[in-house]
C-alpha cells in the first residue's frame, strides 16, 4: 500500500515506503456512518458525503493531468492560480461558516470533484495527499492515526515545494507567490483580487490550461533529490 497518490511515484517511491494495509477505513462503505472505536473525527457521517466534504489544494503539476471538463468542475467555486487550485473566498466563508461539524454532513461542502452518481472521487488517481493520507480509522488506533498525520504534512510540504519549484523552472516573475497568496487572502479587496489574479498569470492568463499542461511536463524533469525533501522515517 503506497500512502501517496500513485501520481507521484516519479518522486516518492523511494522516499516513502510502503505501508501496511489499511482495512478499517473502508470508502464504500463508509465506515463513519456509525462510528466506532478511535477515530480521527468524531462523525457520524451521511454515507453519500463521507469525507469527500472538503475543498483541497491540488498543485499546478496535478491539474496538468486533468481534462478541460474536469477543471471546470471546480471553476465556480475554486480560484486557479499558477501553484495550484485553492477555494474561492465565497467558499471559504462557507466553510468557516458550517465549521468543523459540517465536515461529512453537509452537502453544500463537498469536493467539487466528487461523483456523486458514482458516490466516489472523480479524479482518484490524481487526487491530492490530504485527500491519500486521510485514515478515519486506523489498524494502529491512534498510533496510526498519528502516523497518517505526519505523512499528509509530509505530502503537502512536497505539493508545495514542487510546484514553486515549476514556477521557477518556467521563468515565473519571483513575486508571483506573493500575487496568489494575495489573490485568496481575505483581507483583499474584490477589484484588488482581480489584478492579484492577472498579475499571478501575466501573459498566461487566457491560457491557463495549456499552462497546466506545461506545468505538469516540467514538473516530471524535476527529480526528488532537487526538491531536497528530507526522506520519511
Amino acid at each position: 500500500m503506497k500512502p501517496y497518490p500513485q501520481a507521484y511515484d516519479p518522486w516518492l517511491k523511494e522516499r516513502l515506503c510502503d505501508v501496511p494495509e489499511e482495512t478499517l477505513a473502508t470508502c464504500d462503505q463508509c465506515a463513519m456512518v456509525n462510528p466506532s472505536g478511535v477515530t480521527r473525527d468524531p462523525g457520524p457521517f451521511l454515507n453519500h458525503l463521507k469525507c469527500c466534504t472538503y475543498f483541497p489544494y491540488l498543485p499546478n503539476f496535478s491539474l496538468g493531468a486533468l481534462s478541460l471538463d474536469d477543471l471546470q468542475k471546480a471553476a465556480a467555486r475554486g480560484i486557479y492560480l499558477p501553484v495550484g487550485l485553492y477555494p474561492s473566498i465565497a467558499e471559504q466563508n462557507k466553510i468557516s461558516a458550517l465549521g468543523a461539524d459540517g465536515f461529512g454532513k453537509r452537502s453544500e461542502l463537498l469536493c467539487p470533484f466528487f461523483d456523486g452518481n458514482r458516490n466516489q472521487c472523480s479524479i482518484w488517481t490524481y487526487r491530492p495527499g490530504v485527500c491519500t493520507s486521510y485514515f478515519c480509522k486506523s489498524n494502529q488506533g491512534k498510533k496510526g492515526l498519528n502516523f497518517w498525520k505526519q505523512i499528509e504534512d509530509y505530502l503537502n510540504q512536497f505539493e508545495w515545494t514542487l510546484a514553486c519549484r515549476v514556477l521557477e523552472k518556467m521563468n515565473f516573475d519571483e513575486n508571483t507567490l506573493s500575487y496568489c497568496q494575495a489573490a485568496i487572502s481575505e483581507d483583499t479587496e474584490p477589484e484588488e483580487r482581480d489584478f492579484f489574479v492577472n498579475e499571478a498569470w501575466g501573459d498566461w492568463i487566457s491560457n491557463q490550461h495549456d499552462f497546466y499542461k506545461q506545468a505538469r511536463q516540467t514538473a516530471l524533469q524535476i527529480t526528488a533529490d532537487e526538491l531536497e525533501l528530507e526522506l520519511f522515517e
